[in-house]
């Protein structure tokens, strides 16, 4: 049985968290560093991968972009601004997926075929806007409801490819990965969860996820990964906003570093969600 990762990034910057939304903030002040921090770990490895990618940093982006897709990378939507999806009407959505659609592609000048909702904030209505829009697929399904930002969608008329992907006429749904434990799912995906939980308390999670999943699919935030001095604003952030926005990012670089390897020595090849997608249903 074939075993894949995809250690995707979605490509944002600090101040569209919604911990900053409503706040006056600085936005002179970029930790989109961490893209460049994040690229550099990926070529060590010789791993190629997707990128959802804001509408609005395609601009500011587009040289790095080109040069990312012409290395193999994949360039993907992650909507226009980072508005959560739940929080607009459905014609809202149908106008913020076209949007970034255009924004990316204008800057590539090649299509873009994936969409990742901020904060996997999405259900089965705006999932249809997705695939009207002209994407082939999405990954903004994660299967864990201890996150008040997250929305729940139901693919269960999908048919299963593998466990965490789906088809159902032509179009895929990627899920973000998480692990059953005491009756209860926990991610292993990456993002705030690998970067706040001690290596030694990941590995033993990922670990025994692999064992038994051939698909596994990390996300992570240049934030995350940079080495600038958190913004001035942090500090108009309550205490648990704060703690969860700084905590582990000094050692994000290096866990990361070990889940590649660990991934390496369970046999997964990395690849892009396009990748799997051409495997499952061929070119299109």
């Amino acid at each position: 049985m074939k075993r894949h990762a995809v250690l995707s990034m979605d490509v944002e910057d600090w101040y569209h968290l919604d911990y900053f939304r409503g706040l006056e903030i600085d936005r002179s002040w970029s930790m989109l560093d961490g893209l460049d921090v994040y690229l550099s770990l990926l070529e060590r490895h010789s791993i190629r991968t997707t990128f959802f990618v804001l509408g609005e940093l395609a601009e500011r982006l587009g040289s790095r972009l080109r040069s990312m897709a012409e290395t193999g990378h994949e360039i993907a939507s992650h909507g226009v601004a980072h508005k959560r999806p739940l929080q607009m009407s459905v014609d809202e959505v149908a106008a913020d997926l076209q949007q970034s659609k255009a924004q990316l592609e204008n800057e590539l000048q090649r299509p873009v075929e994936g969409f990742r909702a901020p904060c996997f904030s999405m259900d089965r209505a705006r999932l249809e806007e997705v695939r009207r829009a002209g994407y082939t697929y999405d990954s903004s399904r994660i299967d864990f409801t201890g996150h008040p930002l997250y929305g729940s969608l139901d693919v269960d008329d999908f048919d299963t490819v593998s466990a965490g992907h789906g088809v159902l006429q032509g179009f895929h749904e990627f899920e973000v990965s998480t692990l059953p434990v005491l009756g209860k799912r926990l991610p292993v995906s990456g993002g705030g969860y690998l970067r706040i939980a001690p290596w030694a308390v990941m590995r033993p999670l990922i670990q025994s996820y692999l064992a038994s999943h051939p698909l596994y699919v990390l996300y992570i935030h240049p934030f995350e990964l940079s080495t600038q001095a958190n913004p001035a604003e942090c500090a108009k952030l309550s205490f648990t906003q704060r703690s969860r926005f700084s905590i582990g990012r000094a050692g994000v670089a290096d866990k990361l570093e070990k889940l590649i390897l660990l991934l390496k020595q369970n046999g997964f090849s990395f690849v892009t969600f396009r990748d799997l997608c051409r495997e499952a249903t061929g070119p299109a």
